[in-house]
């Protein structure tokens, strides 16, 4: 019995027409996307989720700039999803393409098992 489930992010019909579901760390990694790539101020009945990230990617993009991402996005995850724990978070800073690699290392809290999710942010 699955104890996290989500829509799939993709909205993939299920045979009998409903919207499939995903489920466990595929939920997780629904949530923190949804964490990541919503503009805070965009959820009209809870404006303060997400994060604000937007005024970060029109600054010089070095590692200081890298580091207050990681830090928005390690306490956004910390307030808007108490169901993980946060093993590993890494930026990349790609210059020639102007954007930002981050890839997050977590785990749920009930599991030992370490999942990936990975994330671009453009400059621009």
């Amino acid at each position: 019995m699955a104890i996290y489930s989500d829509f799939d992010s993709e909205l993939e019909m299920q045979q009998d027409g409903d919207i499939q579901r995903d489920l466990e760390e595929e939920a997780i990694r629904n949530s923190l996307i949804n964490i990541i790539n919503t503009r805070q101020g965009s959820r009209r009945m809870l404006p303060e989720f997400a994060i604000n990230l937007m005024d970060l990617l029109f600054e010089p993009m070095d590692d200081t700039t890298a580091y207050e991402i990681g830090n928005r996005v390690f306490g956004a995850i910390e307030r808007w999803d108490d169901r993980i724990i946060v093993e590993d978070l890494n930026i990349h800073q790609d210059y020639d393409k102007g954007e930002y690699d981050i890839t997050l290392d977590f785990r749920l809290k009930s599991s030992r098992r370490v999942e990936t999710v990975n994330f671009i942010l453009k400059q621009g």
